[in-house]
């Protein structure tokens, strides 16, 4: 039997979720911002398995936009 329309049961189910932390302003990010960041989740009992840095060049963002942006 092939794969029902709507995807499997087991796929409805996430153990972890993205987001996407951007700058307020023209300050650009740190690295010790970022690590800031994942200090307060690291206290708030979260856990964290990767991180990516989004850069701009010559202010033209050098990655794709997130749904909804």
């Amino acid at each position: 039997m092939g794969p029902r329309p709507g995807g499997q049961p087991e796929t409805f189910r996430a153990d972890h979720w993205r987001c996407r932390f951007l700058a307020d302003g023209d300050r650009p990010v740190r690295h010790a911002d970022v690590v800031a960041q994942l200090m307060g989740l690291m206290g708030s009992g979260l856990d964290f398995i990767k991180t990516e840095h989004l850069y701009t060049f010559d202010g033209v963002p050098g990655f794709s936009m997130g749904q909804g942006q």
